[in-house]
């Protein structure tokens, strides 16, 4: 189950297909899309430590433009690469860590410090999301599952930052929760596929 609709998601693909078709046809470098992509989410990053939660919300949702990006342009243009990958990869695991961190400045100026626990809790969440897969598919083991992945994050945060401190309040909660028990549900996953499974002397 995941909780962000494959009709949300065709639907704003093919709003931005015009974007998409102008940076392959002139085969805009990926990379560069990544970066721009996460010099956005900085910006994100710095409304919400200031308390501009909408304006915060609405930046994090426009930079998710940039994850479709880059990897569109990168297959049909031939420019897809291991470094692209791993570059695309990293910047995400940046992105997911500064958000959270500006969200926290957010709340420790607000003085909401029972807050804290929450965005470390949802931070590591993000961070292991990733890993777990990340992992596994260096085992050779298909492991998309999970209730909220990076996608459903980003949309999260972005429409709870647009909805104001209250919703927002109650999505870093969700997501605290939510995106640990995707860990777990993709640990299990994995143990289902693989247990007793004997490691190639390869792997570690």
């Amino acid at each position: 189950m995941k909780f962000l609709p494959k009709l949300i998601k065709y639907w704003y693909i093919d709003l931005i297909s015009p974007v998409i078709r102008f940076c392959i046809r002139h085969r805009v470098e990926p990379n560069l899309l990544t970066s721009i992509g996460f010099g956005i989410t900085v910006a994100s990053a710095v409304a919400f430590a200031l308390d501009h939660v909408q304006l915060a919300g609405a930046i994090l949702l426009f930079s998710g433009t940039f994850d479709i990006l880059d990897g569109k342009v990168a297959r049909a243009t031939g420019l897809a690469s291991k470094f692209g990958s791993f570059f695309d990869s990293t910047m995400d695991r940046f992105s997911d860590a500064i958000i959270y961190i500006g969200i926290l400045h957010m709340y420790l100026k607000k003085g909401q410090t029972e807050m804290i626990w929450v965005v470390i809790l949802s931070i590591i969440g993000a961070l292991m999301v990733s890993y777990a897969r990340s992992k596994a598919e260096a085992l050779k083991i298909k492991c998309s599952v999970g209730l909220f992945q990076r996608p459903e994050r980003i949309v999260y945060l972005g429409f709870a930052g647009i909805l104001g401190h209250t919703m927002l309040y109650y999505v870093v909660w969700l997501l605290a929760i939510f995106s640990n028990l995707t860990v777990i549900q993709r640990m299990f996953h994995v143990y289902s596929v693989a247990h007793g499974v004997p490691l190639d002397d390869k792997e570690d």
